[in-house]
């Protein structure tokens, strides 16, 4: 558990090539996987080579800028792997990307703006699941470091974004959850990570060997005793069970939106099964229906509409009726 991994700055006009080189090299690799297909094969122009260097120095030259006028910056686990949680879906995405019929700068665009959209409705769902811990100082809605973050919030923002922007992009709406579903999962196990490592999203109290003591200092929600580590359970469950049962089942899902509605029903399974060890907000008891916490109200809702929906679109399932 380190919430904190290293504070940036402030930064001595020699830092500033080193951060260009870093921005540069990055540039450099998206170009090259963009066009490394193009007839020809990749040539580098003087126009190319004036294009990747301004794309590198815009950004580098504003990083070093913000860093020297509010630094210290303190990088924190949670961001880093938020991150990285968007990396790897949209590395999936890219290797995807043709068998879909996107092109490498769609998948980008798509990938940021559902990004966007997911962290805004991440943050709005959350802080209404917690109203009242906000309610006295509506500042700490910002404090998106601390965590505190809503799935079922998260995926709707970037519905609803997604909607908006795919035919402005060039793309359909449903082919880019489709593409993007495995990714989400791979996402959202990394994330998880980032859950773990901040001290948020705990489990009650827990007497098993793997039982997990967060240091007070991680967080302001931080347990105070050994607890289930509920966010590595659903990034274990995610990549172990999800992902791979969602890879086997494409074969066979042949219509618009089948694979990200495969993936929810999955998801279901294991935030279900998690939330049994889960304390907070969605881990408490839904009046509605006392026998299921809210979340495992919402699971069970999510799997029997995305299943049923699937099974009467797809049935029966054979190999032989692929697209």
């Amino acid at each position: 558990m380190h919430p904190t991994l290293v504070e940036v700055g402030p930064w001595q006009p020699i830092h500033l090539p080193l951060v260009f080189v870093v921005f540069l090299a990055i540039v450099a690799l998206w170009t090259w996987l963009e066009r490394r297909g193009e007839e020809g094969g990749l040539r580098l122009t003087a126009a190319m080579l004036g294009e990747i260097l301004l794309q590198a120095a815009l950004p580098a030259i504003l990083t070093y800028l913000l860093v020297n006028r509010i630094g210290p910056l303190v990088v924190r686990s949670y961001g880093v792997m938020m991150l990285l949680a968007f990396a790897g879906g949209l590395a999936w995405m890219y290797r995807d990307r043709e068998r879909y019929g996107f092109t490498g700068a769609q998948v980008l665009q798509v990938g940021l703006i559902g990004f966007a959209g997911g962290i805004v409705g991440g943050r709005l769902g959350f802080v209404l699941l917690n109203l009242s811990d906000y309610s006295g100082d509506l500042a700490r809605v910002f404090d998106l470091w601390r965590g505190g973050m809503s799935w079922h919030g998260g995926l709707a923002g970037s519905l609803l974004v997604l909607a908006v922007a795919s035919p402005i992009i060039g793309v359909s709406f449903a082919r880019v959850f489709d593409l993007g579903a495995p990714g989400i999962a791979i996402g959202y196990a990394i994330a998880r990570i980032g859950c773990f490592l901040n001290g948020c999203c705990y489990g009650h109290l827990c007497e098993l060997p793997w039982a997990v003591t967060f240091p007070q200092s991680a967080t302001a929600t931080s347990p105070a005793f050994p607890a289930h580590p509920t966010q590595l359970y659903a990034a274990v469950g995610t990549l172990a069970f999800t992902l791979p049962l969602l890879l086997w089942m494409t074969p066979w899902l042949r219509k618009p939106f089948d694979r990200l509605l495969a993936f929810l029903a999955l998801y279901s399974v294991v935030r279900y099964v998690v939330e049994i060890f889960r304390r907070g907000a969605t881990g408490e008891v839904w009046e509605p229906l006392p026998a299921f916490t809210m979340a495992q109200a919402a699971s069970l809702a999510i799997f029997v509409i995305a299943a049923a929906i699937i099974i009467v679109r797809e049935w029966p399932f054979r190999r032989e009726d692929r697209a």
